[in-house]
C-alpha cells in the first residue's frame, strides 16, 4: 500500500520560527537583556521597560532569540510598499500622486513633457489677511470661492488667447505654454474643490441624521395612533362589560321582586286559609 502524502491545509502553515517562542527562550532573553543592561550601548525608553539592545548585542544572540525581538517600526517618512504601491506610515497624499501620475503620462505620451503641478493659491493665510477675505475660509483661511473665481475667468482667458496663438501658428510653442497654463489652472480648481469634502461630508452626514430623526419621529406618532386606537377597543370592551353587568343586576332585581311577590303571595293564601279555618271553628 503506498504511503498517503501530506494533508493539505485550508489554510498555509504558520511561519517556521513560531516554535521558537516558548517560556524557556522568553526567559533567557530576559536574562540576556539584564546581563546587557549595565552595557554602554542600551538604552530604556521608560523606566521598568527592558533596555533595548544595541544591533552588535542582538546580533550575539542565539538565533532562537533573535526571533522573539520585534522589528522597529518604520519612522513616519520611511517608504514601504503595500500591494505594490508605495506608502508611508503618516499617510500619503493621494492628490499629489494624481498629480505625479498626470505629469508622467503626458511625458511618457510626449504631450506636455515638463509640465509640473504648481499651487497658486496659498496654504495659510499670511497674517495681514484681511478678516473680510478670510469670513469664508475653512482650514487654510482662504476664501476658496474667490479664487474659484479667478482660476474660472483665468482658464476663460487663455482658452480664449490660445485659440488666437492656433489661429496664428498650429506648432507654435506659446500653445504648449498655454495648455500647461490652462492644466494647472484647472488642476488648482480640482485641489480647492476636494477642500470642500470634509463640509460635504458632515452636511450628508446632517442630511442622513435628519432623516433618521424625522422617520423615528414618525415611528412615534404611528406608536401613539396605534395606542389611540387599542385603548379606543379595549374602552369598548370596558363599556360592553359594564352593560353586560347592568342587564345581570337587572335581571337578578327582576328575580328578586318575582320571588319576594310570590312570598308574599303565598303568605296572603295561608292567612286567607287560615281564616276560613276560625271561621268554620268558630260555627
Amino acid at each position: 500500500m503506498a504511503e498517503d502524502g501530506p494533508l493539505l491545509n485550508f489554510f498555509p502553515d504558520p511561519p517556521p520560527f513560531f516554535k521558537h517562542f516558548t517560556a524557556e527562550n522568553l526567559a533567557r532573553l530576559k536574562e540576556a537583556e539584564n546581563a546587557a543592561s549595565n552595557g554602554a550601548n542600551t538604552t530604556a525608553d521608560e523606566p521598568g521597560t527592558p533596555p533595548k539592545l544595541s544591533p552588535e548585542q542582538i546580533l550575539a544572540l542565539p538565533t532562537e532569540l533573535r526571533y522573539l525581538i520585534p522589528p522597529a517600526p518604520p519612522s513616519d517618512d520611511a517608504s514601504f510598499h503595500v500591494f505594490g504601491e508605495s506608502t508611508k506610515s503618516s499617510g500619503t497624499n493621494n492628490f499629489t500622486q494624481t498629480m505625479e501620475f498626470i505629469s508622467k503620462t503626458l511625458g511618457a505620451q510626449f504631450i506636455l513633457s515638463d509640465w509640473e503641478y504648481k499651487q497658486l493659491y496659498p496654504s495659510v493665510a499670511s497674517p495681514a489677511a484681511d478678516t473680510a477675505t478670510t469670513a469664508h475660509s475653512t482650514d487654510a483661511n482662504i476664501d476658496r470661492q474667490q479664487y474659484l473665481n479667478r482660476f474660472n475667468r483665468s482658464i476663460l482667458l487663455e482658452y480664449i488667447s490660445l485659440l488666437g496663438v492656433l489661429t496664428l501658428d498650429p506648432k507654435s510653442d506659446h500653445k504648449d505654454r498655454k495648455l500647461k497654463h490652462i492644466l494647472t489652472l484647472v488642476c488648482n480648481m480640482h485641489a480647492l474643490i476636494n477642500e470642500y469634502r470634509p463640509h460635504q461630508a458632515r452636511e450628508t452626514l446632517i442630511g442622513i441624521m435628519e432623516e433618521q430623526v424625522r422617520r423615528k419621529k414618525a415611528e412615534i406618532e404611528g406608536i401613539k395612533a396605534m395606542e389611540g386606537k387599542v385603548r379606543g377597543v379595549f374602552d369598548g370592551f370596558g363599556r360592553a362589560a359594564d352593560d353586560e353587568r347592568e342587564v345581570e343586576n337587572e335581571d337578578i332585581i327582576k328575580d328578586v321582586v318575582q320571588r319576594n311577590d310570590g312570598e308574599k303571595k303565598r303568605k296572603e293564601a295561608q292567612r286567607e286559609m287560615w281564616d276560613a279555618v276560625d271561621n268554620i271553628l268558630a260555627h
